[in-house]
């Protein structure tokens, strides 16, 4: 399949070879020294392979520069045969198929247009203040036409004009005092200054390249600086997340970000965030953590799936779309979670210097949610019943709340499960407080056992649970509930000391947002009704709000 980005490129790179002969037409190339443009050559494969960094999104290329140069010296048909041969050169060596050749084409067609401002290399037998005019306004033209086809090649309004702007300014910044220097000294020493801009150029590529490590790190500080106070302020990683996403559109250009947590027994990925928030409805709550997805947690290194590769793999092609970044998420060699950056088909794939572009964050992230992880661990405690370790009624009263906002939010069902123990006075009258305790705490501990990670488990109050049960339907919840009774009926409960088990039966009550309520205050409501019908009709069974 031929995608916009392939379309695009093969647009411009025939309408440059196309306008190869009519430069040759109006500036016939005269016999050159070879030996300079072999230089020049090899210098355009090496800077267009190579860049020097990126500004902010973008990879800075000083290609460009050299083939403009070219260009001044021996006319714009050998600036452009350069580019557009240097260019199939370079997408050889980075096997970057599309970037490179868009940018070689464009280079070619900008320098064309410009080369059109000046004359062949023979009237540079004397440089005046009128022929450097001339140079300036073709490198301002060339700039021009540069950014436009760079802009409409890459994906036109989908990309930001001003960041392609600004990094081929940044470009035109540094390489056209060099251009300038070596024109000056062109008359006196010939083909040798081409050595002479060689050498400028590889400082000039050092110094850029020193600039934007250094911009890069400023922009990682900032992030770092956001994250941590995000961190402070929120408290939770689904808003965290979207100030991340932010921050780093500005370092790695991505359309859509998303962030899961690994659970390994269970060998699940479970959702905790994605960016930008309205893309939350495209991905169910939890994944199987196998395949790529799994790899990559084993791995503990990032994969790059370029789209055709991606569309073509059963536990990706349902839910991402695009070009892929996974990027594994570990604290001390431990997989915490999964963050998969997504990108448009039409657009330019992931390569592994992206997740260079931004590792810094990343690790930090890591650290950054375990240590969220860890606090919110701590606060629970506060809020556990001390018998049970479940969720006391304060706190649960909180998180259906919580878990019901959210389900307004993004329109998935919520289902609310009050579980009662049957005949516990009795229970607790023939074989002691001691025993109804331990009662209470072998049945807490079968709800944790039975229920999902993501479902939550509270003591409502004295024999009383309830379980909270995120975008979960009635029925899937009934049947839940359904077994639930049965694995109590089975399990055997501590009688008189030293005497043998008895059994221990349970009545649950079932309701579910939206068809039985819209609020919490209603859905206990509901629930509770449901459950003093099961206990009306006989106890040791499942009753549904009506």
């Amino acid at each position: 399949m031929v995608h916009g980005l392939q379309r695009k490129q093969q647009v411009l790179w025939g309408i440059a070879l196309a306008g190869l002969p009519v430069c040759w037409w109006l500036q016939p190339v005269q016999v050159v020294h070879p030996l300079p443009l072999s230089l020049l050559l090899l210098l355009t494969v090496l800077t267009m392979a190579l860049p020097v960094g990126r500004l902010r999104s973008r990879r800075v290329r000083f290609g460009g520069a050299v083939v403009f140069f070219t260009s001044v010296l021996y006319g714009a048909v050998l600036g452009g045969t350069m580019s557009l041969v240097a260019g199939w050169m370079a997408q050889r060596v980075v096997r970057e198929r599309y970037n490179t050749l868009l940018y070689a084409s464009a280079v070619a067609l900008s320098v064309m247009c410009s080369g059109l401002l000046l004359h062949p290399s023979a009237s540079l037998s004397s440089v005046t203040w009128q022929f450097l005019l001339r140079v300036l306004a073709a490198a301002l033209l060339f700039g021009v036409v540069r950014v436009l086809l760079l802009w409409w090649g890459e994906g036109g309004r989908k990309v930001p004009f001003w960041s392609v702007a600004r990094a081929e300014m940044f470009v035109d910044a540094v390489a056209f005092p060099t251009v300038m220097a070596t024109l000056s000294i062109q008359s006196a020493w010939g083909w040798l200054s081409i050595v002479l801009f060689c050498v400028m150029g590889a400082i000039g590529l050092l110094s850029a390249r020193a600039f934007i490590q250094a911009h890069l790190a400023q922009r990682q500080i900032r992030a770092l600086r956001t994250m941590h106070q995000r961190l402070i302020a929120h408290l939770h990683p689904d808003q965290l997340l979207q100030d991340l996403g932010s921050e780093l559109r500005r370092l790695l250009p991505f359309d859509r970000l998303t962030l899961w947590s690994y659970a390994r027994q269970e060998a699940h990925l479970q959702i905790v965030g994605v960016y930008p928030q309205q893309s939350r409805d495209v991905f169910p709550a939890y994944l199987e953590a196998s395949g790529m997805l799994g790899k990559a947690l084993d791995h503990r290194k990032p994969l790059v799936l370029a789209h055709p590769l991606s569309e073509r793999l059963p536990d990706l092609q349902e839910r991402f779309q695009g070009h892929l970044l996974l990027i594994p998420l570990c604290v001390h060699d431990y997989p915490w979670g999964l963050l998969i950056l997504e990108r448009d088909p039409q657009r330019e794939p992931f390569v592994r210097a992206d997740y260079e572009t931004i590792q810094v964050l990343v690790e930090h992230l890591a650290i950054l949610l375990e240590n969220l992880r860890l606090y919110r661990q701590t606060a629970e405690m506060a809020v556990r019943d001390g018998l049970t370790g479940l969720l006391n009624h304060r706190r649960l009263h909180e998180r259906l709340q919580e878990e019901l906002s959210r389900s307004l939010r993004y329109h998935h069902p919520l289902t609310l499960l009050m579980i009662d123990v049957d005949y516990f006075k009795r229970y607790n009258d023939t074989y002691g407080h001691q025993q109804g305790d331990e009662l209470l705490r072998q049945l807490a501990e079968i709800l944790r056992q039975n229920i999902r990670q993501s479902d939550i488990a509270g003591r409502y109050g004295g024999e009383e649970f309830a379980v909270i049960l995120p975008e979960t339907d009635k029925e899937s919840a009934v049947v839940l509930a359904q077994r639930l009774c049965e694995v109590v009926a089975r399990t055997p409960f501590p009688g008189y000391p030293g005497g043998p088990p008895v059994r221990c039966t349970v009545s649950i009550g079932v309701a579910s947002y939206p068809e039985d309520a819209l609020t919490v205050s209603d859905l206990i409501a509901a629930a509770d009704t449901a459950l003093y019908r099961a206990k009306r009709f006989g106890k040791n069974r499942v009753v549904i709000a009506p």
